[in-house]
Parts: structure tokens; C-alpha cells; sequence
């Protein structure tokens, strides 16, 4: 990555790994950008704080998207920075195999959650994260096991969904709850 501000970085903490889920799920980049888009403030905040820690030197920009009376029921924010080298390297996580280590896996899977998860504490039905492309779902399953999370696509939708199976949900849901907002009490 040469010398440029930035290229130094790279996952290597849980904190990281949360981040490169959450990324992953509600991600945004263009060009040289790499940012996050979210109705949530929650979520703008800490990969604002991301942002601050690992390219402290380079300007964090936000948008906010007003709530209209058609398409847009909420606000939403989004925030990023500017810097090449951090565009790439979250842009090579996005293809081929990704090495999460054993250890950061739960810190990961929580990031996809509060991104595109959604947890289901009325009707029992657990924990789903939706995906756009079959390709995406299909790396999370064999980076989890195929034991743990069962795949589906639901064709009208075009989304490819990976449940938690209830067994595995019960196994890590302690340590999800330390890094998910959405499992939050």
C-alpha cells in the first residue's frame, strides 16, 4: 500500500473486527471515500470513532438525510473520510476468502447484525442478517459453519438470509451481547 497516511492499519482487534462486519453489512465507499451509512446514531458514532482512531489526521465528513413523506421514513446519517488507503484495504475484504481470526468471529458476526441483522425477541424466531448477493451469504456460512447458520433465499425480495440456528445462537449469544447494539437490554 506504499507510505500514504493510513496504510499502516490493519484488523487486529475485536473493536476492528466489529467494525469490518458492520462495514460489510451498511458500508459505504466511493472513489478514495470509505463510510457508513445508518439510521442509527448508535452506529454512526462508533464507526465515527473508528474513523478518528485509525486516520486521525484526515477530516471526517457526515451527511444527514432528512425524513421525507415518500421514500425516506427516518433520518439517516452518513459518515466518512476521505483516504485512499483505507478504501482499499476494506475493499479487498469485500471479495474472495475472508480471514477473520477464531477469536474475533463473534466481535464480527455482531457487526453484521447491528448492520443488516435483525433480532427477533417477540416471536422466538432468533437472529437473521440479510444479504444482497448469494456470493456474501454463502462466505459468512462457511467462515461459521454450515451447522450453525441455515441459508435461504427468498426470490421476490432478492435477498439471500443466514439464520442463526438455535443451538449455535444459545452457544455465542453472551459474548454477541458484548459487542451488539441490537442485543442490547
Amino acid at each position: 500500500m506504499g507510505n500514504t497516511v493510513g496504510s499502516k492499519f490493519f484488523f487486529k482487534t475485536a473493536d476492528d473486527f466489529y467494525i469490518l462486519g458492520l462495514w460489510l453489512a451498511d458500508g459505504y465507499w466511493r472513489s478514495s471515500s470509505i463510510g457508513l451509512t445508518s439510521v442509527n446514531p448508535q452506529l454512526i458514532e462508533k464507526f465515527t470513532m473508528f474513523l478518528k482512531r485509525v486516520v486521525f489526521n484526515y477530516p471526517v465528513k457526515k451527511r444527514v438525510y432528512k425524513s421525507t413523506e415518500g421514500k425516506r421514513r427516518q433520518e439517516a446519517y452518513q459518515i466518512y473520510v476521505n483516504n485512499r488507503s483505507l478504501t482499499r484495504l476494506f475493499m479487498s475484504t469485500k471479495t474472495g476468502i475472508l480471514h477473520v481470526p477464531q477469536r474475533f468471529l463473534i466481535a464480527y458476526l455482531a457487526g453484521r447484525i447491528d448492520g443488516d441483522g435483525h433480532v427477533d425477541t417477540k416471536h422466538r424466531s432468533g437472529i437473521r442478517i440479510a444479504y444482497s448477493s448469494n456470493e456474501d451469504a454463502l462466505r459468512d456460512q462457511v467462515m461459521f459453519g454450515k451447522t450453525n447458520m441455515s441459508l435461504y433465499q427468498y426470490r421476490a425480495a432478492r435477498t439471500f438470509v443466514l439464520y442463526l440456528k438455535k443451538h449455535y445462537r444459545d452457544k455465542v449469544l453472551k459474548g454477541l451481547s458484548k459487542y451488539c447494539i441490537k442485543l442490547a437490554p
